[in-house]
């Protein structure tokens, strides 16, 4: 039960911060208490906090909605990012008057990722692949950047330098992205070249997408997963 109230209390700071993204105080506080709420949480708990029957949750994590993944014990449990990224958007749905927020967000994001492109950008070949399909994935990200994506970039900017898991120049190079200009951020992500493919294998914007987006692309670069 500690656990899920750490979650709520991380949702509740979550969409605090993502109204003041650059907030340092937010950031700190909300890297904090995510850092505490640990990586994962219990499928039954996790499914109390949306709202819905432990039995709903499956099947939607079934259909590829949700993401679960195995902890060292073997367990079936839910990713807390992805967790607190959901909770958010259905409390999003929610204040704006949803009956069933979160069916209404699981629908929405169906229908994002069946608009996906046929093809990554520039065609699947070979040793590419893999940045081809980071290429489409920031520039699904690039569409849609607002306030909630720069603020929990720069919370996972942030963790990483924490732990050391960033280089101190992609760190500071992503840093001054994230607060500066909107359009100029956006236009790293769309970005083709050496300098932004660089950047792209350390951004923190991963998670920035829903699961079935993410599933989509990986099956567009022959990966289903």
């Amino acid at each position: 039960m500690r656990q899920e109230l750490l979650v709520r209390q991380a949702a509740l700071l979550r969409r605090a911060h993502q109204r003041h993204p650059h907030d340092a105080d937010l950031a700190a506080v909300r890297t904090a208490l995510e850092a505490a709420a640990g990586p994962t949480l219990g499928r039954a708990p996790a499914a109390r906090l949306l709202g819905v029957s432990q039995t709903a949750l499956d099947r939607w994590a079934t259909a590829g909605d949700v993401p679960l993944v195995l902890t060292p014990g073997g367990r079936s449990e839910v990713p807390v990012p992805a967790l607190l990224e959901l909770l958010t958007a259905v409390e999003a749905r929610r204040s704006s008057g949803a009956r069933r927020p979160l069916s209404a967000v699981l629908r929405e994001r169906r229908a994002a990722a069946a608009a996906m492109p046929e093809d990554l950008p520039g065609g699947v070949d070979g040793h590419r692949t893999a940045e081809q399909r980071a290429l489409a994935y920031h520039r699904r990200v690039a569409e849609r950047l607002d306030d909630a994506l720069v603020a929990d970039a720069l919370v996972r900017l942030r963790r990483w330098r924490e732990e050391g898991r960033i280089h101190p120049r992609y760190a500071q190079a992503w840093e001054e992205l994230l607060r500066g200009p909107r359009a100029e951020l956006a236009a790293t992500l769309r970005a083709d070249g050496e300098t932004a493919a660089a950047l792209r294998q350390s951004s923190p914007f991963a998670g920035a997408l829903g699961e079935r987006e993410r599933r989509a692309l990986l099956g567009l670069a022959g990966e289903r997963r």
